[in-house]
C-alpha cells in the first residue's frame, strides 16, 4: 500500500510539473517553465528515493541495505546537480553566454566528484568492526554460554577484534569445525575471558550518596 501511494504521488508530481512546464511555453513564461522542470525532477528523484529506502529497509536495516540506498541517494542527488549542469551549459552555449557554460560546467564537475567521493568513503562503510559486527560476536558469545562455555562476554569481545582484525576471517573460523582452529580459539578464550574474569573496572558502576557503615 506504501509502494502505490508514494509510485502515485511521484507520478502526480511529476506530472504537474510537465503540464506547468508545457503551459510555460504556450504563455512564453521562462521563470514557470523553470519551476515546472524542478517540479518534475523533484517529484522523479524524491519517489525513487522513498521507493528505494522502503524496499531496502525490510524489517530491519543491514549493513548491505544501508550501502545500497546511501549509494542510490548518492547517486540520484549527483544526477540532479549533474542534469540541472548540464541543461545551464546547453543554454549557455545556445545564447553565447560564456559565464553560464562555465557555471554549468562547474555544476558538473562538483556533481559528478561530489558523487563519487561519497560514493567511496559510503564503500568502506563495511570495512572493520562495524556495530552490527560487533553484536554478531555477543550473540555467539551467549550461544556459548548456553552450550555451558560461560565466557565474560566483553572480553570475549576484545579478544575476538584483536584476533581477527577482519570479521570475514572470524566468521570462517567460526563456520568451520572440520579445521579445529575454532575449538583450539575456544580454548583460548577459556583461559583468557572466564566467567568473573577481565572485567574492566571502569565498567562497574558506583553509587555515591551512601552513609559510611551501612552495610557493616
Amino acid at each position: 500500500m506504501k509502494l502505490l501511494a508514494v509510485i502515485l504521488l511521484s507520478v502526480a508530481g511529476m506530472y504537474l510539473g510537465y503540464k506547468l512546464r508545457k503551459s510555460s511555453k504556450d504563455n512564453d513564461n521562462q521563470r514557470f517553465s523553470i519551476y515546472g522542470g524542478l517540479t518534475f525532477l523533484s517529484a522523479l528523484v524524491g519517489g525513487l528515493s522513498i521507493l528505494s529506502f522502503l524496499l531496502l529497509k525490510g524489517d530491519e536495516w543491514s549493513i548491505e541495505s544501508k550501502m545500497t540506498f546511501k549509494m542510490i541517494l548518492f547517486g540520484l542527488i549527483g544526477f540532479t546537480f549533474a542534469f540541472l549542469g548540464i541543461r545551464l551549459l546547453m543554454n549557455g552555449r545556445k545564447e553565447h553566454n560564456k559565464l553560464a557554460q562555465i557555471a554549468g560546467m562547474t555544476w558538473v564537475l562538483v556533481a559528478l566528484f561530489a558523487t563519487g567521493l561519497m560514493i567511496t568513503r559510503n564503500s568502506k562503510m563495511n570495512d572493520g568492526w562495524t556495530s552490527e559486527r560487533q553484536a554478531t560476536v555477543m550473540m555467539d558469545c551467549e550461544k556459548l554460554i548456553n552450550e555451558d562455555r560461560p565466557y565474560n562476554m566483553l572480553c570475549f569481545k576484545q579478544k575476538v577484534m584483536s584476533k581477527f582484525p577482519n570479521f570475514e576471517d572470524y566468521n570462517k573460523m567460526n563456520a568451520d569445525e572440520s579445521t579445529g582452529k575454532r575449538e583450539t580459539f575456544l580454548e583460548e578464550m577459556d583461559k583468557l575471558c572466564p566467567c568473573g574474569e577481565n572485567i574492566d573496572e571502569s565498567l562497574v558502576q558506583s553509587v555515591d550518596g551512601l552513609p559510611d557503615g551501612l552495610f557493616d
